[in-house]
């Protein structure tokens, strides 16, 4: 026998359907800023990570070895010559040295999906020598705050480098 429908209200069931977001090149805008800067993206990589070697007022032989580890595996680095990379190395400098705002104005340069990875290969250089002194710390929240990383970003990346430095 067929089922009857005892109610009129039965017949239509409200059925919930997720609403997707229409498509919007608008989102392209954070990945695609309008940059005005005459840093180019491996300058800046290259004076951030150089920095945080830098930010004890030394180079330990361990961040100089993985400085030149970095340049050899980043994707940013590796095709450049070596004439290109020492030009870098020699306005990465100069810029440190002339610009108040050079930390700032190399993060901006940076598309803000490098922002997490060159923040952790800074941290790994600061940590490569097995000590962290409080000119490095204080370097490492000065870009932290300019790379706009979240506290939990940055506390699990503290952690995993912290373990990984320390054995």
């Amino acid at each position: 026998m067929t089922d009857l429908i005892q109610t009129p209200g039965e017949l239509f069931i409200p059925v919930t359907v997720e609403v997707k977001p229409a498509f919007s090149l608008k989102e392209l805008v954070s990945e695609f800023p309008d940059r005005q800067t005459d840093w180019t993206i491996p300058e800046a990589f290259l004076c951030l990570v150089l920095s945080a070697a830098l930010a004890d007022g030394r180079m330990a032989q361990q961040e100089s070895e993985e400085l030149i580890a970095l340049a050899h595996r980043s994707r940013v680095l590796r095709n450049l010559d070596p004439n290109e990379l020492a030009a870098i190395n020699r306005t990465a400098l100069k810029r440190r040295a002339d610009r108040p705002e050079w930390q700032a104005e190399a993060c901006r340069a940076l598309p803000h999906d490098m922002h997490l990875s060159v923040f952790l290969h800074c941290l790994d250089l600061c940590l490569a020598d097995g000590v962290m002194v409080p000119a490095e710390a204080e370097y490492l929240e000065t870009l932290l705050a300019n790379l706009s990383i979240t506290p939990e970003d940055a506390r699990q990346a503290a952690h995993i480098l912290s373990v990984k430095n320390r054995y």
